[in-house]
């Protein structure tokens, strides 16, 4: 009895994951198709990113929750094939059950895959061609590859070369990783994605140049000053009320106000600010018209309203130090540009950019630009996901080729391995050799080829030898893919065959799910 409980959880657990591994399938490579999802306050979403997909999806069975979680492990690790990672596990996952039906236990099928994963992890390096960062147009290729499945892919001769200098701008050419928290993608509606930009300093999207009273929009040579401090006449901290029962006492109040701004803005510009940040303020205004009008006539450019998560960027990009108060306010505390400009970007839309930051600080800013708010979002996604390849290829400098080459060669290599071995790994290993195959074929079906023909014609390209080869979906034929330039960094194959076979070996061990109050 119990055995056969646990041989039907296991294959609801099975049928549940392939599930979400099916949702997916329909949107991999360059010719895969997009989902639209809506949430429940009617956002629509459009986008082919795997994990973004399962990110929005409401997935309630546990099991399928886990082919969620990888698909967000593989985002993290290499950013790209978030949706390849999703459906080897599913095919894994078909042929754990084919193994089991056969009467092969589940960890002994668990042990099988294990050996096939090191087997392929040794193939795949075998493959890789070693990578140098100083080759821009190689990283840029890999970047065009990573952005041909996506929305924005008529972009990536745009996008593609943005990314890679981006990230070159920000490491050593001695680094291991790349921190991304130091690249600010901001977006910006109006325009095309063509319009994106790449600023060496900072973009300010939803801040304005304060224009009262003729405040200055242009400085050169600018002294940035960032204060966390309001620049308005002081509240009291409960609501109180002052009654006020003659004029005289009202003027009384007003020059104390004005003497209060003016002694403020004073030692604002003893420093020789002349670029003033202000943080917004929750408690009461965080400038004042008054505090404008002095400012502006000592033509001192101010943008306000700069919220909190952005002060720290700021900071380290233009050498300044947030400050608390005005009697901290000193000329060490400023941080230094070239420019400080407001340009226009479309009808009525200003941005800022602040240029020229001092060099050490390593730092940079991405303008995104996009007709309407679907594309402009996706664009993001999109021009993530080729920072994290430009990121995979610093951690790990190798590549290899795209187009389902690698899982053609392993699978390829896999199942002429399983020949040399005995016992049960011998099934498990040809078995997971097999399952590689989905890519291509799913690769083809996606491009409306005939996926069986394509397939084998591949797989006889591989047995003579051809390890290069791949599908050229734009072209509709076999190809070399390393001379037809489609590569990609060997860390997202390995991490993606890592990750789902770890996935797969977790699920095969579960016997039983328990429900808890």
């Amino acid at each position: 009895m119990d055995n056969e409980k646990s041989k039907d959880i296991r294959s609801t657990n099975i049928v549940a994951a392939r599930a979400v591994a099916d949702v997916v399938r329909t949107s991999l490579g360059p010719r895969g198709m997009d989902k639209m999802i809506q949430d429940q306050r009617g956002k629509v979403l459009i986008t082919n990113d795997g994990a973004t997909i399962l990110k929005q999806m409401e997935v309630i069975h546990p099991t399928a929750k886990m082919l969620v979680e990888i698909s967000k492990a593989q985002d993290i690790e290499a950013g790209d094939g978030t949706t390849s990672v999703v459906v080897i596990a599913g095919a894994l996952l078909k042929a754990c059950q084919e193994l089991m039906n056969k009467g092969i236990h589940p960890t002994a099928i668990s042990d099988g895959f294990d050996v096939a994963l090191t087997k392929a992890k040794e193939i795949i390096t075998g493959m890789g061609q070693p990578v140098d960062l100083n080759d821009r147009d190689i990283l840029i290729q890999n970047c065009i590859t990573c952005l041909s499945s996506k929305v924005v892919s008529q972009n990536s001769d745009i996008l593609a070369p943005m990314a890679v200098d981006a990230v070159m701008r920000i490491i050593d050419k001695t680094d291991t990783n790349v921190d991304l928290r130091n690249i600010k993608v901001s977006m910006k509606l109006g325009g095309t994605v063509d319009d994106s930009e790449l600023i060496d300093g900072l973009v300010f999207t939803n801040n304005k140049v304060s224009h009262f009273a003729g405040g200055p929009s242009r400085i050169q040579d600018a002294k940035v000053g960032l204060i966390q401090f309001c620049l308005s006449a002081p509240k009291t901290d409960l609501e109180n009320n002052v009654v006020v029962h003659d004029y005289t006492a009202m003027d009384r109040i007003l020059k104390e106000e004005k003497k209060y701004i003016v002694a403020i803005v004073k030692k604002i510009v003893a420093t020789g600010c002349n670029v003033l940040l202000i943080q917004k303020s929750i408690l009461r205004d965080s400038v004042n018209d008054m505090a404008l009008h002095f400012l502006a006539k000592k033509n001192i450019m101010v943008i306000k309203d700069i919220e909190r998560e952005e002060v720290d960027f700021i900071c380290k990009t233009v050498n300044a130090v947030p400050v608390p108060h005005i009697d901290q306010f000193t000329k060490e505390k400023l941080g230094t540009a070239k420019l400080v400009e407001e340009v226009s970007a479309g009808s009525q839309n200003k941005i800022v950019k602040v240029t020229g930051c001092p060099e050490q600080n390593k730092r940079v800013s991405i303008l995104v630009r996009g007709s309407n708010q679907l594309v402009l979002e996706e664009a993001e996604r999109s021009l993530h996901d080729a920072l994290c390849v430009v990121r995979a290829l610093v951690k790990h400098r190798f590549l290899v080729p795209g187009g389902a080459a690698v899982e053609m060669e392993v699978s390829q290599k896999l199942q002429a391995h399983s020949r040399e071995i005995f016992g049960t790994d011998s099934y498990c290993v040809r078995h997971y050799g097999e399952c590689l195959e989905l890519i291509p074929y799913t690769l083809a079906e996606n491009a409306g080829l005939d996926p069986i023909t394509f397939v084998t014609e591949l797989r006889n390209h591989h047995i003579q030898g051809s390890k290069f080869d791949g599908l050229n979906i734009r072209k509709n034929k076999i190809m070399n893919m390393l001379e037809d330039n489609v590569v990609q960094p060997s860390l997202v194959s390995i991490s993606a065959l890592t990750l789902a076979t770890e996935c797969v070996r977790m699920i095969l061990k579960i016997d039983d799910i328990v429900m808890t109050r």
